[in-house]
């Protein structure tokens, strides 16, 4: 189990930094002007990560039950650490492009990606329907603190009217609320919308993966070691380190204990990048955030699987 826990984890990564790979040779190959990476970064923006967002949780089995005591946990545990994260990188970072990139590449995790194929591998067989409804809840809670996030830092005064509107406006917000509203209200789309939305959802994941990596530079990991250094011991330590022994000492086991894993261990979200560039973040640093983080949660993955695999917790 630990083994092919390790496996699943180190293909899931390798399979998304060979997409990366590709997109970097491509903008060497090609010379592409970072102009050029700016337009489909914002076609990716608004139409291929929403559609996405929004069949995940239309196709999602919401209805099937949730675990309250496994949620609960989850967003509180989620909203104490972003406060803190938030205060801490006000303290540690001038910079307000750089400001809105760390506290989003800190809490904002891959469990939209790589949540339910590591849930599936770490308990085979269980019931799914927690993690559907984690994600149908959690995934735009991540959004809504990423638009705050980024809002609040892209501007020189705190506007709470602008932030609010940022929020309605955003694409995955709508995108969200729309998938939530289907779901619940049992509309079912005919074939000739529901196949296109699905095919360009499935679409969304290497686009950005492509983009991100025609993005990235080295130059630029070490123009900003210091704040990716932050961000990646807040993502794959400190969040992990605080969600997972209270979830075990709050009886959680099983699915509901696998479920948070792949929340809170898993390296900051991909599309975290295309929000950043588009909502005035430094995108350099967003893009080698989740580079990063990719890389080295090979490592912190297994050893978190490892650790409360030993404990019996799932």
């Amino acid at each position: 189990m630990l083994l092919n826990s390790f496996l699943l984890s180190l293909n899931a990564i390798a399979s998304i930094f060979v997409i990366m790979a590709v997109g970097y040779g491509a903008k060497r190959l090609l010379r592409l002007e970072k102009e050029y990476i700016g337009h489909f970064n914002s076609l990716t923006f608004h139409t291929l990560l929403p559609l996405m967002l929004f069949n995940n949780i239309y196709t999602s089995n919401i209805r099937g039950g949730v675990s309250f005591r496994c949620l609960g946990l989850a967003l509180t545990v989620l909203a104490v650490l972003f406060s803190l994260t938030w205060f801490f990188i006000k303290l540690a970072e001038p910079a307000n492009d750089q400001r809105g990139v760390m506290i989003q590449a800190s809490f904002r995790s891959n469990f939209l990606l790589l949540g339910m194929p590591l849930i599936q591998e770490l308990c085979p067989g269980a019931d799914l329907a927690t993690v559907s409804v984690m994600l149908a809840i959690v995934v735009p809670c991540f959004n809504v603190l990423a638009v705050v996030t980024l809002e609040t830092f892209s501007r020189k005064q705190i506007n709470v009217r602008q932030i609010l509107l940022g929020i309605a406006k955003n694409p995955l917000i709508i995108a969200s609320a729309a998938g939530i509203l289907a779901n619940l209200s049992g509309l079912r789309l005919p074939d000739c919308l529901a196949n296109p939305v699905s095919q360009l959802g499935s679409s969304a994941s290497p686009v950005a993966l492509l983009l991100l990596g025609a993005q990235f530079e080295f130059r630029d990991v070490r123009l900003h070691r210091r704040n990716l250094a932050i961000c990646t011991v807040l993502r794959l330590l400190v969040y992990p380190g605080a969600a997972l022994p209270l979830a075990a000492l709050a009886g959680l086991r099983g699915p509901e204990f696998a479920v948070l894993i792949s929340m809170f261990a898993t390296p900051t979200a991909v599309s975290s990048f295309s929000m950043a560039a588009q909502m005035g973040g430094n995108p350099e640093l967003a893009a080698s955030a989740v580079t990063v983080t990719t890389l080295l949660s090979a490592a912190t993955m297994f050893l978190w699987v490892f650790l409360f695999k030993s404990l019996g917790m799932f």
